[in-house]
């Protein structure tokens, strides 16, 4: 019932006409059904649909409306369920497993194209084993990825933050699989990043983000995770995101290797890899958009910078975060990175995705 008087409250805002309706209706119903009514941030009980008439209302006339609805249909890019489960459930077999066995490859001294042989010796089940994977937040879904790779529980952290009891626990699994030695390579694991800044950032003097904190951890005797990790040898530190825009991972690679060339006491090698690359030639440009950046303009208002906002470029922050233009949603919820008319939830104004925040 409600699905159906917010189907006739459209046709009647966005002035359709009988053939309009017949053009429209089916597509909408389709992107309701397949994806947009898997959002997990709509209050309960509400519908994408819902959700769309209440977004195109606040617009003042049917030419802004007609701008938001085109954008909807030709720019924005819905991340299902089904397809983050994909990526996390392809992450072993695409990324993780054929680092270990180049690592196995090289101290067996053989082609890591011998895979059957490498994947059968006692060194590969030995690497693996002392491979520690670190969820960086809940968006990791490493629960996942643990039990699609079928890896050992007791060398998976959800997140980067642990405990000494969960430490013990470690040592002591480890222990009763013959290995003496501790963790000596590291899968740093989460979902999305289009800036990078949470991660690894320069603020004045100070290094802050998720990943600086994971690494000058391991080099920190007052830590947990230092007491997990073998630092003998140079540590392999693989970093690896579901999704990442190119502009992200360039920056990380540039702050992160900057950091360790300061850094001499610390010995690792890294790497960055990302299942889905955000071209940038999906990013927003007022050559190409900007009809919709006005209407963002217009509508977003300052008030969304805070200070964590502050924390990259916000002079033009009605493009989301550090300016990234993104036309992007997440079904678990909207990046910040995006264009805030998708996910702004203000009393001004409310985004057609919601988002919520986790800084309060």
């Amino acid at each position: 019932m409600r699905t159906a008087l917010a189907e006739k409250l459209l046709v009647k805002i966005m002035e359709w006409n009988s053939s309009e309706i017949s053009k429209e209706r089916p597509l909408i119903q389709a992107l309701s059904n397949l994806k947009y009514n898997e959002y997990q941030q709509f209050s309960i009980g509400t519908k994408f649909i819902e959700s769309l008439v209440k977004w195109l209302k606040q617009f003042d006339s049917i030419e802004e409306r007609q701008i938001a609805y085109n954008f909807l249909k030709s720019k924005l890019i819905f991340i299902s369920n089904d397809q983050m489960l994909h990526l996390v459930n392809i992450t072993f077999s695409d990324k993780i497993n054929p680092f270990l066995i180049q690592k196995t490859a090289k101290e067996l001294n053989i082609s890591h194209f011998l895979t059957k042989q490498i994947i059968n010796s006692p060194e590969y089940k030995k690497i693996i084993r002392r491979s520690l994977f670190i969820g960086l937040s809940d968006g990791s879904r490493i629960d996942q990825l643990r039990r699609y790779s079928s890896l050992d529980n007791e060398q998976v952290i959800p997140t980067y933050q642990i405990n000494q009891e969960k430490v013990d626990d470690m040592l002591s699994e480890l222990k009763k699989s013959n290995i003496i030695e501790r963790y000596n390579t590291i899968f740093l694991i989460d979902d999305f990043t289009a800036s990078g800044t949470s991660y690894f950032r320069t603020e004045g003097t100070e290094k802050k983000g998720k990943i600086y904190k994971t690494i000058r951890a391991i080099y920190e005797p007052s830590s947990e995770l230092y007491q997990l990790i073998d630092k003998t040898q140079p540590i392999d530190i693989k970093i690896i995101f579901y999704i990442a825009t190119e502009e992200s991972i360039n920056k990380l690679k540039n702050e992160i290797e900057k950091w360790k060339n300061e850094s001499c006491d610390k010995n690792f090698n890294f790497t960055i890899d990302v299942i889905q690359i955000i071209d940038e030639i999906i990013k927003l440009t007022p050559n190409n958009d900007n009809d919709f950046i006005e209407l963002s303009k217009k509508y977003i208002d300052s008030d969304i910078v805070d200070k964590h906002f502050k924390k990259a470029k916000h002079e033009n922050y009605f493009l989301g975060y550090n300016e990234c233009a993104l036309p992007l949603v997440l079904v678990h919820n909207t990046p910040n990175n995006s264009m805030p008319l998708l996910w702004q939830n203000s009393k001004n104004f409310v985004g057609l995705f919601p988002r919520v925040t986790r800084h309060k």
